[in-house]
């Protein structure tokens, strides 16, 4: 329980000592009239003593009143413990999650470049304040950072914040304050690619990884997927490709890694797409790669690839990036050429390889795939992350709605039974159309 102690008078006088000539009825304390007067002594959850002094008593009565409540509901907070720098302390959190190597990566980045300059000097008791959240918003919006990439930070920080909460540093997270609003991001919907575009680009690609775009567009991988895929994977007999690594950049390195999310997967192979496969492996033989697993010093993995560069080694995204893929967009017509002395083409963040993946949901939409297993062809872990990506490429169910009133009336008219009232007609259930995918239309080759 916590006590306020009156530090300049004792609270046992002996009997003969004089009164305080300044407070009738006290005796002075030897300490008398140095420093603050009122002291709230209390023992924490950990039996340590702790002690704080105030000028006034209704301060100190007022902070015993909420040691004491605090202490009851196992809600207790130390007061010295948020002095802890909020750079320092992100420090410690990053080095101790347990997230993949490239999401530590983007943390550290996080950190250093948006989170450190403006908070990082902030102790973690200062930032309980909501308005020291939302005047760093304020600023990351002053430096024309988008709303997507807002929110990323802010997500960031929220979780460093949760876990000083967690750790008994903060009262509460201020990132998660009513007061706090994140700019609105814009909801942007994704336009697939038409099938003539998707031809054009894998056409305009050298011809050593031709092949590798169909996959992209034909299987619906990732690009770092289709970088590491090897020979091993592609079972042709069951027509099926076992998505079971990537390549990916990590501390400037190539490494070998499980696919995003850790979703190994299996996806079906159009029987037009195994024959260029087989036809790619028979000019460009595999080529056995060898790479750190996970991180720089992980252990080395080696696997036959089935896409190296000119040199024989594994692709680099930043290079063919920046390369290969804008050569192939200019050769399609989707940027213009690179002008003479410009050291680079021009920006195209919609039309990345990313969008051979977005074609491919958008074919098997539309000939009537589950967003169940287009969620799972494309190693979504939450299906409801695929449809509110691709909900509004999937069919209109108008034209249905359409048909099946015209049946009625038309039956209606004739006097013959209508499906559901009084039977299932002579030629029995009707069967549901699945017109599947066309494998013409599943590979751009």
């Amino acid at each position: 329980m916590a006590k306020v102690i009156d530090r300049w008078h004792k609270s046992r006088p002996g009997k003969d000592e004089p009164e305080c000539s300044e407070h009738k009825g006290k005796v002075r304390a030897s300490g008398h009239g140095k420093g603050k007067r009122w002291q709230v002594r209390y023992r924490d959850p950990q039996g340590e003593q702790r002690a704080q002094n105030f000028e006034r008593r209704v301060e100190a009565e007022a902070l015993a009143a909420t040691i004491d409540a605090d202490l009851r509901r196992g809600t207790y907070i130390d007061p010295n413990a948020g002095k802890i720098a909020l750079e320092d302390y992100a420090q410690q959190w990053v080095a101790g999650t347990t997230a993949g190597p490239t999401t530590v990566e983007r943390y550290e980045g996080v950190i250093r470049n948006h989170i450190t300059p403006h908070l990082g000097r902030h102790s973690l008791r200062s930032l309980n304040q909501p308005s020291v959240i939302q005047g760093w918003l304020r600023k990351l919006q002053d430096a024309d950072l988008g709303a997507s990439t807002i929110g990323s930070l802010h997500d960031v920080l929220s979780g460093i914040l949760d876990a000083a909460v967690d750790d008994g540093l903060m009262p509460r997270n201020p990132c998660r304050a009513a007061s706090v609003k994140l700019p609105k991001r814009d909801k942007k919907k994704i336009v697939p690619w038409s099938l003539e575009r998707v031809h054009a680009v894998i056409g305009g690609l050298p011809e050593r990884f031709r092949c590798g775009g169909s996959l992209a567009f034909g299987c619906g991988l990732r690009q770092g997927e289709v970088f590491g895929i090897a020979v091993e994977d592609i079972d042709y007999k069951r027509g099926v490709i076992h998505v079971n690594r990537q390549i990916r950049i990590v501390r400037n390195k190539m490494v070998f890694s499980l696919p995003k999310g850790n979703k190994i997967r299996m996806v079906p192979l159009p029987a037009e797409l195994a024959k260029a496969l087989k036809a790619h492996t028979k000019q460009y033989p595999p080529t056995k790669i060898t790479l750190p697993w996970r991180v720089p010093d992980g252990e080395p993995r080696t696997y036959r690839l089935l896409f190296t560069d000119a040199k024989g080694k594994p692709y680099n995204r930043s290079v063919f990036n920046q390369g290969d893929w804008k050569r192939a967009l200019v050769a399609a017509g989707v940027i213009p050429p690179r002008t003479t002395g410009a050291q680079y083409f021009a920006a195209a963040p919609d039309d990345g390889m990313h969008a051979l993946r977005h074609a491919y949901a958008s074919v098997l939409l539309d000939a009537g795939e589950t967003i169940k297993a287009l969620a799972e062809y494309l190693g979504h872990s939450d299906p409801g992350f695929t449809l509110r990506t691709y909900t509004h490429l999937m069919p209109t169910s108008e034209a249905r709605t359409r048909r099946a009133i015209d049946k009625a009336l038309l039956d209606a008219r004739s006097g013959a039974p209508a499906v559901g009232e009084g039977g299932e007609g002579p030629e029995g259930p009707p069967e549901e159309k699945n017109p599947g995918v066309c494998t013409r239309c599943a590979l751009a080759a």
